[in-house]
């Protein structure tokens, strides 16, 4: 008797559960666009999620190395930049295996995440590019008046500017989409109401 009653009451609560969801998808009039994908893989869209954490704190990181560069001037001891610029690789390469690892599963994930992969992309290609370059300056150039002469200042402002923009498209893009998935669960909360 026992099992009878708990299969009606399991059979009451999944009609509670799919009922609000038969009366969203008949009446799609009122659907925000949207903002997932049906080959996106939830568990792929959560590491994804991570990994564009991880980068953006990266490229913050980088900011953060340049900082002082840029406001003090190319003053600093050239010890300093290469150990800047050591730290700086560290980070440049993690965003690279990081995006690395976005692009490999890019066709699982919602589509924010794949124009955000898209956006990032080039900065990431280009803060590496720079990164070399002014590695290879610094290593041949350490007398602090041949630094100037050279693309090694330009090299540190376009690593900084590219870590900059990097982490604008992440923290701008995230917040997009986490207010699009706002409004549409308000819209599915909504519909489901009434």
């Amino acid at each position: 008797m026992a099992l009878k009653h708990f299969r009606t009451a399991g059979i009451l609560l999944m009609t509670a559960l799919i009922m609000p969801c038969g009366v969203l998808l008949a009446d799609e009039s009122n659907q925000p666009a949207a903002t997932t994908s049906n080959s996106a893989n939830w568990y792929d869209v959560e590491q994804a999620a991570n990994l564009f954490n991880s980068m953006n704190t990266r490229a913050r990181q980088v900011r953060k190395e340049f900082g002082p560069l840029q406001v003090q001037g190319y003053e600093i001891n050239w010890r300093d930049h290469a150990e800047r610029l050591g730290r700086v690789k560290n980070h440049v390469n993690a965003i690279g295996k990081d995006l690395k690892s976005l692009d490999q599963m890019k066709g699982r994930l919602e589509p924010w995440q794949q124009r955000l992969v898209a956006g990032i992309t080039p900065n990431a290609r280009e803060m590496a590019n720079q990164t070399e370059q002014a590695l290879n300056k610094l290593a041949g150039h350490q007398d602090r008046d041949r630094r100037r002469l050279m693309q090694y200042p330009n090299n540190i402002d376009q690593i900084y500017q590219n870590a900059n923009q990097m982490a604008n498209i992440i923290e701008n893009l995230t917040q997009a989409a986490h207010g699009e998935q706002m409004s549409a669960l308000h819209v599915l909360t909504t519909n489901s109401g009434s």
